[in-house]
């Protein structure tokens, strides 16, 4: 962790251990140009080592970073001696840890908790109100005059529900009376530094939060089940200037999927992310690999290159208030499973989203932004029916990890669809529809830009049309988004799955450059016993203008069909179809391009007519593909250098 950040970090463990903190100058040293000041820590009358630097500023950050080092070295070591404490209770001594008491409590009993948090008047006008839903109960609410007592008020109604008829019993659960001060405030002194570490953050020399560091996550990982990985160069692309790197990351020979980055150590942390994201779905997955303290414990010598991490953004297995994480206790007899609620049901997208707004609504069902209250991030919430068509969706979308396919989060299942009022510019809370047994799938989301490639395409097809046909950037862009789409497309594939849908409408930009694939409504499987046999469908599932003629004829159809429908996308990227669109577009499909077309695009040409055949043996696959347009762009980049060098000559 950053020292600046340490300074801030130890006076907080202070406050929060009402523990008396000072800091004394031990001195200086050297000649007057170069002098080493030193500074120590002072903690409740305990000198913790000397921290030095080149100003006092500096020291005096050392030394808080030396003390941090020394409180969590002694915990873990008091720990290792001592028999376990307990979980249940929180402390006895000083001020009542009731969030550390309660997050101890649903780790060792495998609990969810999701915190609940509103902006509400309670009493004596604490305008915050936090409750917790722990498994699948919710409990009372509490208030403060800040978010954190809130949370610290329904942390202790939580310990009183579940506690308060305790006090009788024995065992684990129960604090003995012979347990010492000493021992009590050490083992606070665990809890303190191990909830104030769970979330630690990489920061880059530029001093941008670029995420949680996932290297580490991953290494430690392997390291716990004796795996062996590498991040492999699956290539680089791009001018000197604006360089792009493509890296993946393998897992005991297992290949994961590839991340794209402006440096190789953004392609691999991006490729780390993406890898631990499928390695969480895994269902041999074990969350006690990454506890948190054995996970600071590890991490910490290495600490200076990280900071603490304060807010909930990533790590669904590690956040204890993620809401999709939903471990079920081993204890059949746990109070929380004996008592029963008899609340009403509020729809989970309200109470845990607000700011929502519609981007789209059709005979699909409606699209929603909404940020998550929790982590303050915008998502795409698409709301649909619960059927056969939707459960393939997100089936599909759970087991797709690429940087050119629309990234999906979680869903859940509630009884009611959200009811937003356009005339009114309003929304309503979700209400019961008229037929009970209907289910409506909540599907989360990555957010993109409201603009798709159709958008993208009339906007170029309004130029005028000479210039339009001449356009070099154009070119270049449309090379640069096929490129991307291939990626996706060969990813899906990967997958032994067959979009069948693929047109411009159904491909999305996300931060204006990078290209992503959704509407995964038709996705339907390969066979997975034999991929050279061909799987009996439906007929005409699709858009038919970007259909492929087997799919338009025929029952019997392979991954074939995206190919063809990529070849048209590629055609309609370079040429503009504001004119006769109709005939150009038939002779297109039938292999019959523009004279002009062969002219302007000799190159891309052939790589469209391959893709256009009308038997689907003959067209190349999604890899060939790729192949081909990298090195269109390889020999591009390389007639723009001798350009240039003949130029300066």
């Amino acid at each position: 962790m950053e020292a600046e950040n340490s300074v801030v970090k130890l006076n907080e463990y202070a406050q929060r251990t009402r523990s008396q903190l000072r800091y004394e100058d031990v001195g200086s040293v050297g000649p007057d140009h170069i002098k080493t000041f030193s500074v120590r820590v002072v903690l409740n009358d305990k000198v913790y080592p000397d921290g030095t630097g080149k100003n006092k500023k500096e020291a005096k950050q050392n030394a808080a970073k030396n003390a941090l080092r020394s409180l969590l070295d002694a915990a873990a070591n008091c720990t290792e001696n001592e028999p376990e404490a307990s979980t249940a209770t929180p402390p006895l001594a000083g001020i009542l840890k009731y969030m550390c008491w309660l997050n101890e409590y649903c780790q060792k009993h495998r609990l969810s908790i999701r915190p609940v948090e509103l902006t509400q008047l309670g009493p004596n006008n604490a305008p915050q109100c936090c409750s917790f839903v722990i498994g699948d109960k919710e409990y009372p609410a509490g208030y403060g005059k800040t978010k954190k007592e809130a949370k610290e008020e329904a942390a202790r109604l939580v310990y009183n529900e579940i506690c308060g008829s305790k006090s009788t019993e024995t065992g684990d659960d129960i604090v003995g009376g012979t347990l010492s001060n000493q021992k009590q405030e050490l083992n606070d002194s665990v809890s303190e530094i191990c909830d104030k570490m769970k979330f630690i953050n990489v920061k880059t020399e530029g001093g941008e939060y670029t995420g949680p560091n996932i290297i580490s996550m991953v290494n430690h990982y392997c390291q716990r089940t004796k795996c062996s990985h590498d991040y492999i160069l699956e290539r680089k692309c791009g001018p000197p200037h604006n360089p792009q790197f493509f890296y993946k990351l393998v897992i005991d020979s297992k290949e994961y999927p590839v991340a794209e980055g402006k440096n190789v150590k953004e392609a691999k942390q991006k490729a780390a992310e993406l890898a631990w994201t499928a390695l969480q779905e895994q269902s041999d997955w074990d969350s006690k690999v990454f506890h948190s303290c054995n996970l600071v414990s590890l991490l910490w010598p290495t600490f200076t290159a990280f900071t603490l991490y304060d807010h909930l953004s990533f790590f669904p297995t590690l956040l204890i208030f993620n809401d999709v994480v939903n471990f079920q206790s081993k204890n059949a007899g746990n109070n929380l499973d004996e008592k029963k609620t008899t609340q009403s049901v509020q729809s989970r997208f309200t109470s845990e989203y607000d700011s929502i707004e519609c981007l789209g609504k059709g005979t699909f069902g409606c699209v929603f932004k909404a940020k998550q209250k929790l982590v303050h991030q915008y998502y795409a919430i698409k709301i649909v029916r619960k059927t056969e068509k939707a459960l393939r969706e997100v089936e599909a979308l759970s087991t797709l990890l690429h940087p050119n396919i629309v990234r999906y989060y979680t869903c859940w299942q509630e009884d009611s669809a959200y009811q937003w009022d356009s005339t009114a510019d309003s929304s309503s809370n979700s209400q019961p529809t008229s037929n009970s047994s209907t289910k409506f799938l909540y599907i989360k989301m990555e957010l993109c830009d409201n603009k798709t490639l159709r958008l993208w395409l009339d906007e170029k097809n309004t130029q005028n049309m000479k210039k339009s046909l001449q356009n070099s950037k154009r070119r270049e862009e449309s090379l640069g988004i096929a490129q991307q789409i291939i990626c996706g497309v060969e990813h899906i594939h990967s997958k032994m799955l067959i979009h069948r849908d693929l047109k411009p409408a159904n491909i999305m930009f996300y931060q204006q450059e990078v290209v992503k694939i959704g509407d995964f409504g038709l996705v339907t499987a390969e066979n997975y016993n034999d991929t050279k046999s061909l799987i009996e469908r439906t007929v005409y599932k699709g858009t038919p203008s970007y259909m492929a003629p087997e799919q338009k004829n025929r029952k019997t159809y392979d991954r074939k069909v995206d190919i063809f429908a990529l070849g048209l996308i590629y055609f309609e990227l370079l040429w503009n179809l504001s004119g006769d669109k109709k005939e150009i577009w038939d002779n297109a499909r039938n292999q019959r391009l523009p004279q002009g077309f062969y002219k302007n695009f000799p190159q891309e040409s052939e790589i469209i007519k391959s893709m256009l055949c009308e038997k689907p043996e003959d067209r190349p696959e999604a890899t060939k593909v790729k192949t081909d347009l990298e090195e269109y762009i390889h020999k591009n980049e390389q007639l723009k250098t001798m350009c240039c060098d003949r130029r300066t000559v």
